[in-house]
């Protein structure tokens, strides 16, 4: 009876170890093949991190593109040009002695149109219009002077200063005689009186700011973009009071505004100048100089490195498709075992 008893349990005890045998087989098969899909995906996205780097340093190249807009003109042109770019009007309250001065000869807004104790901003290099708009002066004689020196400039429409660079444009019907300088000097700041001949002597004035404007290039003093990746140069214009009639942009020492052969663009504003050059490589390196009219110009060190965009591509789409064929191999040597495990 007890060799009985032996007979039976073993072929249970038997199948219990198979059933046993294939749990374990079917989690080992699980492991493996995780730590397979794990480790490709993290070799693919490890190549896609990259490549995005690289890309996303080819795309942060700054450029600049600008045009040259100069043109002839004459001097009525350009004065009304430049009237409109003229800075800031406002009033000279900063300029404690100019209003002492003003306060002393009294109101003048029965002969003037023009506010007493306008301030003219103007940048070093441009042109100034000092405004002085009269009601009806008559036949009395409108005159500019500079109160720092007491030197008398205009009389009339004639100049009586043997600075030539400064004019009165007059304009009959409007009754202006405005004073133009032109280009502005650093000493030219301070207090002008623009003064009718009458009885008693009836003076406007006008406060002149003088200011120096300055190129920025962003991104200065160096700038690193990958080969084959495209370049944008901004150029800021700090300071600046009326637009420059142009801007030229030199790579090393050879101006670069109409290489348009390789598709380089320049736009330009009141405010900055763009270069843009769609496609670089290792020779376009170097220095890049922004010089606008009148203005100090700012250079920025364009470094183009050796671009190896191709290859990691290429390895990134070997890591995608050796991941996709771990997880096939991992799937059939499973379902090869279960089906073993069956029949047997």
């Amino acid at each position: 009876m007890c060799v009985r008893t032996r007979v039976h349990l073993r072929p249970t005890m038997d199948k219990r170890d198979a059933e046993t045998r294939l749990v374990y087989a079917l989690l080992f098969a699980i492991v493996f093949c995780g730590e397979q899909i794990t480790a490709d995906f993290g070799a693919s996205g490890e190549a896609r991190a990259d490549n995005d780097d690289v890309s996303d340093g080819g795309s942060s190249a700054a450029a600049v593109d600008f045009g040259v807009e100069a043109a002839d003109r004459s001097r009525k042109q350009r004065v009304h040009h430049h009237k409109r770019h003229l800075s800031r009007s406002s009033s000279a309250v900063d300029y404690a002695p100019g209003n002492a001065l003003i306060n002393e000869l009294g109101n003048p807004d029965n002969m003037f149109v023009t506010e007493n104790g306008t301030v003219v901003t103007s940048q070093i290099g441009g042109t100034a219009i000092l405004p002085c708009a009269t009601v009806k002066p008559g036949t009395a004689t409108v005159s500019w002077m500079r109160r720092i020196d007491y030197t008398i400039l205009t009389i009339g429409t004639r100049s009586y200063s043997s600075d030539k660079r400064f004019y009165v444009d007059h304009t009959r019907h409007l009754k202006t005689w405005n004073l133009e300088i032109t280009p502005v000097e650093a000493s030219d700041a301070g207090l002008y009186e623009c003064r009718i001949a009458t009885h008693p002597t009836t003076s406007n004035f006008v406060h002149l700011k003088v200011t120096e404007a300055r190129a920025e290039i962003l991104g200065s003093p160096d700038l690193y973009i990958m080969s084959g990746s495209s370049l944008r140069l901004v150029c800021r214009l700090q300071g600046s009071t009326q637009a420059p009639l142009f801007v030229f942009w030199y790579h090393s020492d050879r101006m670069i505004n109409f290489d348009t052969d390789r598709g380089l663009v320049v736009h330009i504003n009141s405010t900055e100048s763009d270069l843009i050059m769609p496609y670089t490589n290792t020779s376009d390196s170097g220095n890049y100089t922004c010089q606008p009219q009148n203005i100090s110009p700012a250079t920025i060190h364009v470094h183009v490195l050796q671009s190896e965009v191709p290859a990691a591509m290429q390895h990134g789409v070997r890591s995608s498709t050796s991941g996709s064929f771990a997880i096939s191999n991992c799937a059939m040597f499973t379902i090869i075992y279960m089906l073993l495990q069956m029949l047997s």
